[in-house]
């Protein structure tokens, strides 16, 4: 089975217009490389014009990363879809300050269509790139003694994706955190824009998958969902919380990936939660 993996990196976003979290180069090239590990056929890395040749020579040329393997490709956020309508939503200051990039979120779904051969795979995953950290994975998983370490997940292997290939079938592969737990996490859209509002799982972005002719139409959904949340609403929604709207709207659509919390808490010792981590063992 063939499957082409999409990500990003655009490290310098902290403090601008755009947003994004600081000083995360080193973070997501060490991240990105282990994800490698899963084997897929392809990935294509979307990142700025300021980043591309810096990051060609780290993985290419420093840890001899096969390039037909891993493909950059140069993509200035100012050109992402709705980026006018979204400008009207966006509280500059806030965004500032704050670490995420709506633009990179919702071009989660947007830059799949912008790869010509999409359709010559089986399966189409996005990944984060920063997704393989110490600060989801415990220690005992990671492999090495050296800083980058906490990058390098011994979990990321072809066996992963192989049972990801599986798990989507016919449907959309999420992964979703059990808001029916002991923690609820993160807000929803309002209830206007759900058929029965329902937030017992919020979607997480950080992987999600399906065949190519689904992800076209999954991007099509998320499309229409934004469009709608940008002219009905002054606020501007990240991508999960639009997500978690449209599983809840379509569960019939979606197989889930499901756990608890993302790493164990004290209180928890009593319980068998599923945590994050599990998910790749």
């Amino acid at each position: 089975m063939k499957e082409l993996f999409i990500t990003a990196i655009y490290s310098n976003l902290n403090g601008t217009d755009l947003g994004g979290r600081p000083s995360r180069s080193h973070h997501y090239k060490w991240s990105l490389l282990n994800i490698l590990n899963l084997k897929p056929s392809k990935v294509v890395c979307f990142t700025s014009a300021e980043e591309i040749d810096e990051l060609k020579s780290w993985f290419y040329d420093e840890h001899q990363v096969d390039t037909d393997l891993l493909v950059f490709r140069e993509f200035d956020l100012r050109k992402s879809k709705h980026y006018d309508n979204i400008q009207v939503n966006k509280d500059v200051e806030q965004v500032k300050s704050g670490d995420r990039c709506h633009e990179i979120q919702y071009n989660k779904f947007f830059w799949a269509k912008l790869i010509e051969d999409r359709h010559d795979y089986d399966r189409i995953y996005w990944i984060d790139a920063g997704l393989s950290h110490g600060g989801l994975f415990p220690v005992e998983y990671w492999l090495g003694d050296k800083w980058e370490s906490c990058f390098s997940i011994i979990m990321f292997k072809r066996k992963i994706l192989q049972r990801w290939n599986k798990q989507s079938k016919d449907k959309v592969l999420i992964m979703a955190k059990n808001n029916t737990s002991r923690y609820y996490w993160s807000e929803t859209l309002p209830d206007q824009f759900y058929k029965e509002y329902n937030k017992d799982k919020h979607i997480i972005g950080g992987m999600f998958g399906c065949t190519p002719k689904k992800y076209d139409e999954l991007a099509d959904t998320f499309e229409k969902y934004l469009v709608n949340a940008l002219d009905k609403s002054e606020d501007l929604y990240h991508e999960e919380q639009i997500m978690s709207c449209m599983y809840a709207n379509d569960m019939d659509r979606y197989n889930t990936l499901d756990f608890d919390d993302w790493y164990e808490r004290p209180e928890w010792k009593q319980y068998e939660p599923i945590l994050f981590h599990h998910l790749f063992i």
